[in-house]
Order: structure tokens, then sequence, then C-alpha cells
């Protein structure tokens, strides 16, 4: 059913406000509690596991990681003339065995499971046809991949309803990437969702029934609209609903109500695809289904939440409007902004390429949608094919940053002609000569041209987002894999001439597992999630939390967490800092 009227509902202190609202039960016997947090990401997926620790008085949180795998395009689909798409069956089975090793490590901590969520990368969704559910096998309806994208899309939605509009509306400038003008093609070319759908893969044999694609009343539908968090909830609960940090990477909720856009649906002709009613993180989505709670080895029913399922919503979760801080979530893309009180609408910020998107409770996250470690790991894919030896990424940079720092040709990486794979040395050489530097030499001056371009982008940001907003930026806050790249971390230092605080990368896992904590009253608030996680505003507060936090100056000097203070304009906000495992 369409649900895209009403009043915005309130962010996780509204969904969560009160303790133990979430309807989970007490652990029996007096077990101790722990929760999962699914992380989905565009190159990995991980599953980590929460402990709250209260044997020394105050709460403090320990999260590991009990399941790591790899995530990518299903393999079939990367032959000539194929839609590219994610190897769902794959990552949705890695994910039931990551939940199964979450309870087993639970259980041998003398918890139990008390609560799972699931965040993932963007505007990538489904269209399941949840009207047609009965017995027999779950179907899991494919996902295509953003990188197989047609630009020409873009295009087209911008002939029916100008761009200007859209962002006025939405606060999401165009990309091919967007969910609106692939679902508009999906759904309004010629063949539409039947031309893309595959059949249904078996994923229990107990699960619910395959998808029919038809209503009772025998009128034709699309499908329901979900995206990838709201997927992987549909599967592991049965229940339908969006997660609003999710569904505003759509480029169909209105930035404002935080409400699907009416206005945009029907002058988009998106008139057959259902909507889920949008719920803001937090929300309690249900409990595992039989066949999934047998699968995971649970003695009971584990409750879901719906997290902020925007894997970047949930990496910044600690931001605050006003923090003075450039925030950068550095993994497979790069999003560099800061977090407002309000979504930014003007002209100005379109030209910009300002993306606003949902943050934690009623934020907003000011961003540039900029390509990310992708390029390497895409440059090391190639060089690894044709070499016939397999290179790691991490060992091309740390050769790469013996180079000098000075005469390093660079690209804009926000250019959507790097969007697809393949062929990416080669790209990149050709957009260093368009503008005007030298084409790299080689593997490591062109890792060399990659990190200093993703650098050079986020010190862009800075002036960008001040000249937009007003706002006076004082430091740089880099989460994610890309914390762990020294040279991509010292050389933002040097050419922002801010401060940059690196780490956690596992930043969008523990947000995920904050909204969980408070969501299942086992905190009042997330400021308290993160500070019982390691981090106060006075800097660490257990040493084990902040492993891998690093502090770069712009004059190259470097320094763990405990080099920081409350004077350094870094950590004057409580919830400016995050945890880390």
């Amino acid at each position: 059913m369409d649900r895209t009227d009403g009043p915005a509902a309130s962010g996780v202190a509204g969904a969560v406000g009160v303790p133990g609202a979430s309807g989970a039960a007490a652990a029996p016997g007096g077990a101790g509690r722990a929760y999962a947090a699914v992380d989905l990401g565009a190159s990995s997926g991980r599953v980590m596991l929460g402990f709250i620790d209260r044997s020394h008085g105050s709460p403090r949180i320990r999260m590991t990681e009990v399941h790591r795998f790899a995530n990518g395009p299903r393999p079939d689909s990367l032959a000539p003339g194929a839609t590219l798409e994610w190897d769902v069956d794959r990552l949705f089975d890695e994910t039931l065995t990551g939940l199964a090793a979450a309870v087993d490590a639970a259980a041998a901590a003398g918890c139990v499971l008390a609560g799972i969520g699931v965040d993932s990368w963007g505007v990538d969704y489904a269209l399941d046809d949840v009207a047609a559910e009965g017995g027999g096998a779950v179907s899991i309806p494919s996902v295509a991949h953003h990188r197989g994208a047609d630009p020409a899309w873009v295009a087209e939605a911008a002939a029916v309803v100008r761009d200007e509009r859209v962002y006025a509306v939405t606060g999401i400038p165009p990309h091919p990437i967007n969910t609106s003008a692939r679902l508009r093609a999906a759904v309004t070319s010629p063949g539409g969702t039947a031309a893309s759908a595959r059949p249904a893969h078996t994923a229990s044999p107990a699960g619910p029934a395959a998808m029919s694609g038809a209503e009772p009343d025998g009128h034709t539908r699309a499908g329901t609209l979900l995206l990838v968090p709201d997927l992987w909830v549909r599967l592991l609960t049965g229940t339908i609903g969006a997660e609003r940090t999710i569904a505003s990477t759509t480029q169909l909720l209105d930035a404002r109500t935080g409400t699907w856009s009416r206005e945009l649906i029907d002058a988009w002709g998106l008139g057959a695809v259902d909507f889920p009613e949008v719920t803001p993180s937090g929300t309690p989505a249900g409990v595992t289904l039989p066949w999934v709670t047998a699968r995971l080895g649970a003695a009971r029913p584990v409750p879901v939440h719906r997290v902020a399922g925007h894997d970047t919503a949930s990496a910044l979760a600690f931001a605050a409007p006003g923090d003075g801080q450039l925030l950068v979530s550095s993994g497979s893309w790069s999003l560099a902004g800061i977090s407002v009180a309000a979504p930014v609408l003007s002209t100005e910020a379109l030209a910009a390429g300002l993306t606003n998107e949902r943050g934690v409770g009623d934020s907003t996250l000011l961003l540039r949608n900029l390509a990310g470690l992708w390029l390497l790991t895409e440059c090391a894919r190639q060089w690894s094919n044709e070499s016939g030896r397999m290179l790691d990424p991490l060992d091309l940079v740390r050769e790469a940053s013996l180079l000098p720092d000075s005469g390093v040709p660079v690209f804009d990486v926000g250019d959507p002609r790097l969007l697809a794979p393949g062929g990416m040395p080669e790209r990149i050489a050709a957009l260093c000569v368009e503008r005007g530097h030298p084409a790299p030499k080689g593997v490591l001056g062109t890792v060399r041209s990659i990190v200093e371009s993703l650098a050079a982008a986020y010190a862009e940001s800075v002036g960008l987002l001040e000249r937009v907003t007003g706002e006076r930026l004082r430091s740089v806050r880099i989460v994610g894999g890309g914390s762990r790249n020294e040279l991509l971390c010292r050389r933002t230092a040097a050419l922002t001439g801010l401060p940059v605080v690196a780490g956690p990368a596992e930043a969008s896992a523990f947000g995920n597992l904050a909204v969980q904590l408070v969501a299942a009253g086992e905190f009042a608030t997330l400021a308290e999630v993160y500070a019982s996680g390691g981090m106060d505003a006075t800097g660490p507060a257990v040493a084990a939390a902040t492993d891998g936090i690093v502090r770069y100056e712009p004059g190259g000097v470097t320094g763990g967490a405990d080099s920081r203070g409350v004077g350094d304009g870094i950590a004057q906000d409580q919830s400016g800092e995050v945890v880390t495992r």
C-alpha cells in the first residue's frame, strides 16, 4: 500500500524513547544480552557482535567481528550483455551464517542474542511481490547493481520533471545511480520489470512462498519497493517497511516531511509500485521467522530493528549539527559533508552537487557523493588479471606512499565516467590529461594519483560546504575503511590544512549497534552509547575500544587517540566522537 502522506515521524529518540518499548523479551535465566550488527558494504560484508560489560560499574561496550565475507556482482551477470546484479542469494546465506556464529559467540560468553540490525549501501533495490505470500520457498528477488545504470536514464527523468524541482522536493541531485531514474526505466520501459526478473531461489525449505507478481483483484503490480536493508528485514522477519535513512537515498523521499513524494511518484509513472510506510531509525520490525530462528540455532525468535539502514547514516550516527567537522565516510564510495539541522535545498547547493540524506534522529547529512577506494580495488583487479599474480591494494598504497608528494597528477573523483567497472587505469589517465596533468606513470603512479585525488576532493569539500552553509569547519573526521589508509589521511590533513582524526574503520557497524541498544532500552541516548563504547567529551575511556584511531596534523605530526583534548577543537562535543572495536 502506498504511504506518501502524513506527518514525519521523529528520529531514533522518538522511536525508542521509552526503555524496553521495542517489546524485546528479557534474556532467560538472567543471562546477558548481545546484539548483532549486519553491515553490508559494496565490497564486503560483516557480522559484528556487541556485548555490554557491566562488571566494572559503568557499562562498557565491546564489539567483535564474528563473520566477514566478500561481496560483489553475481558472476553470471558480468557476462557481456547481461544485467549487472548483486549476488543476493549468496549474500543472504552469508548473513545467516554470520548470525548463527553470533548466536554461538553470545552463548559462549554467557549471553543470548537479543537483537539484530542491518545496514547497507544505498540506492539499490528489489521489487518484491509481497501480496502473493504463501507457503513454500522464500523468494529472494533480484537486485540490480548501481554500476550497471545507464546515464541516459537521468536525462529521460529530467525531461519529465526538471532537476530544479526534483531537488527542491528531495534534496538529491541527478545522478545515474539514483533509484528514481532506474526504477522509472524498469517500470515504464517496454517489458518493464518482467524483462529484468529472474526465478526465485530457495533460501529455506520452510520459508515463505515465491512471489507471483499480481494482486488478487487481477491488477498487475510492479511490486513493493524494498531497498537492501529493508529486503533483509523482510527475509528475516516477513515484515514490510521502509527505514527513513535508506529511503532518503532514492530521490523519491520528500526532504522536508520524510515521507514518499506523491508528486514525483505520479509524475514519473511509478503508480504500479507499492511504497511501504516510512519509519524512523530504531523502529522494531518484529522477530525472526521460525525457519530463520532454526537456521541460527537460537532458542527463541530474535528481535529485529530497523536501524539506520544507510551505512553512511550508521557510520555518522555520532555527528551533530554545527560541530564544525567535515565528515568523511570513506569506503568503496566516499561521502564527504556535514550534519545539518534541516535540509539545504538551495540552487547553490544543487549547483554544487550536494545531496541531502537523512541522518539518525531528525538531522540531515549534507554530502558530496564521490568515488572512493573502489577505484583502487578496481585497478588492482585489472592489474592482477594482467600480471597473473594477486596484487594487494594495501601493499600498493604503502609502496606508493614512498613517492614524492609534489607533482602528483589529480583527476575529478566525482566524474560519472568512473562509475562502471573495467578499464579503470586507462580512464584515470585520460581524466588526468583532461585536467592538464600528465598521465600517471605506471602502477604506483596511478595508485598515488587515486589517493591524492581523493584527498584533494575532501579538501575541496571544505571550501564548498563553507560557502553553501556559512559554517566554519575546524577539523576532519574520516571513518570507514579509508581511515586505515595512512597516506590518504596524511594527505587530507596537508591539503585541507586541518587536523584529521581517522577511525574507526567499523563505524557503520557500531552505529548500527548503537541504534539497537537505544531501541532495546539498554541506553537512553546515542551519546551514552558512544561514551560507553570508549569515547566521551575528554577522549578515550577504554583503550581497547579506540584501537586504530589516529590524529594527523597538517604539518605531518600524528598521534594516537590519547593525544586529543577538549581544547583542540576535535573533542569538544560528546557526539563528535566515535567508537571502534
